[in-house]
């Protein structure tokens, strides 16, 4: 097929100016910001990457949370560039940005997306990360991304820090899996259990148990 210079010409002009794109995306109407969003990852994802990267270093809180959701509606080919930015950075709020991406592509998503190894090997160094506004994010993410993350934060569920063992216990009453009912029992038997893991432990059972319920009504 041949191409007019006028047939080429329509075609550039119906795409969605970029910088219009970013203009949107510090708009205050939640529809422009994600119309914004799913036309930078479908027009011009290449050209856009690297800037919304950048935006994750903005000062502006409410312009760096668009950014977050930006790079969610990319979907599995943005996870290793983030990886990449969460290992250069030494700031805290951007480390977190980082990972609250990564629950938004999670979220984004269709059930079944694996996560490839080196984004698995940041949520888990996340965990640890010297900010607490890190690691509970990287806990929120991690129940975000299902299955694959069952024994990241089964052992986050049972460790010391009782802030992330209440995420964590949260986060796997959504996952149908054996192992979960399991480390909620052992978790009511300890003595040594904080009090408010285990009242949430108790709650996040029977949304478990309803979970479960309701997809085997569903099944029959």
């Amino acid at each position: 097929m041949i191409f007019t210079d006028d047939f080429m010409h329509s075609a550039e002009s119906s795409l969605p100016d970029l910088e219009i794109l970013f203009e949107d995306l510090a708009h205050p109407n939640p529809y422009i910001q994600s119309q914004s969003c799913l036309a930078m990852a479908k027009y011009w994802p290449n050209e856009s990457l690297p800037r919304l990267l950048n935006l994750l270093d903005q000062e502006n809180v409410a312009l760096r949370r668009s950014a977050v959701r930006a790079l969610g509606c990319f979907g599995i080919s943005v996870l290793i560039p983030i990886a990449q930015k969460f290992d250069e950075s030494e700031d805290g709020t951007v480390r977190a940005s980082c990972i609250k991406a990564y629950a938004q592509v999670a979220s984004n998503s269709p059930p079944g997306l694996v996560f490839p190894l080196k984004a698995m090997a940041i949520l888990e160094s996340a965990l640890i990360d010297k900010s607490p506004v890190v690691s509970l994010a990287a806990v929120m993410a991690l129940g975000q991304v299902g299955f694959q993350s069952l024994d990241l934060l089964l052992n986050v569920a049972v460790g010391e820090n009782p802030a992330l063992a209440v995420a964590a216990v949260n986060a796997l009453a959504e996952i149908d899996d054996g192992r979960v009912e399991e480390c909620f029992a052992k978790l009511l038997e300890n003595q040594s259990t904080d009090s408010y893991v285990s009242s949430t432990v108790t709650s996040a059972s029977e949304r478990a148990r309803g979970l479960r319920s309701g997809k085997k009504n569903l099944s029959t």
